[in-house]
């Protein structure tokens, strides 16, 4: 996997378009940073991870709603927590039912910055092979649009009903046809917990009207 080095919970997410794992201070390697609950924290950074999907779930926090999703390597669990409405947790699922389930995955953020916008976008290979998404702009396959809504006197969209959608498709369509997980011994305590920290996606904001549906 790519993620290489094991400390922090295995919790990892997506900061400014690169996979970040919480490690301890002193960490070879390791970025330090004060986050917006004014902590310092100390973070790895990586460009991609290679595993296998062997878990999906929501959650909700002190914080709202998160994705779980359970990646597996040959001796150890990540689990990569985003935001429920997360930009790279949605084009992830509408990848999704593209997705053979049964094989590793090469998975990759990316994350530009053009004037005043932040775009951002998530890559999944297979066998050498791009995911592309089942659900499309063309071919909705019967996904809700997001809708205009507005919030402070300013449109916006709002994708509530799309993510319900996508979750409603996890659960009976995917979740069922993932492989059993091997769980170490050592991940045991990690893998029944929750983290208590808040999700932190810097660079996010409310979807734009030039942002796809």
């Amino acid at each position: 996997m790519g993620l290489q080095k094991n400390e922090g919970g295995n919790y990892i997410t997506i900061l400014a378009g690169k996979f970040s794992q919480r490690v301890p201070e002193g960490t070879e390697g390791a970025v330090t940073r004060v986050n917006k609950n004014d902590k310092t924290v100390h973070e790895m950074y990586y460009e991609s991870f290679v595993g296998k999907l062997v878990g999906i779930k929501t959650q909700n926090g002190d914080y709202g709603k998160n994705w779980v999703f359970e990646f597996q390597d040959s001796d150890s669990i990540y689990l990569l927590q985003l935001s429920y409405a997360n930009s790279y947790a949605i084009a992830f699922l509408k990848m999704l039912p593209n997705i053979d389930v049964s094989k590793e995955m090469k998975v990759s953020p990316q994350q530009k910055i053009e004037g005043d916008k932040t775009k951002t976008a998530l890559f999944v290979n297979q066998d050498g092979n791009a995911i592309k998404h089942f659900y499309t702009k063309d071919d909705p396959k019967g996904i809700p649009q997001w809708e205009q809504i507005t919030v402070n006197g300013q449109l916006q969209w709002d994708s509530t009903k799309q993510v319900n959608f996508l979750e409603e498709m996890v659960n009976k369509d995917i979740v069922p046809k993932l492989p059993e997980k091997q769980v170490p011994d050592n991940q045991k305590d990690i893998l029944a917990s929750t983290p208590t920290e808040e999700v932190e996606v810097p660079g996010e904001k409310a979807p734009s009207l030039d942002d796809e549906f």
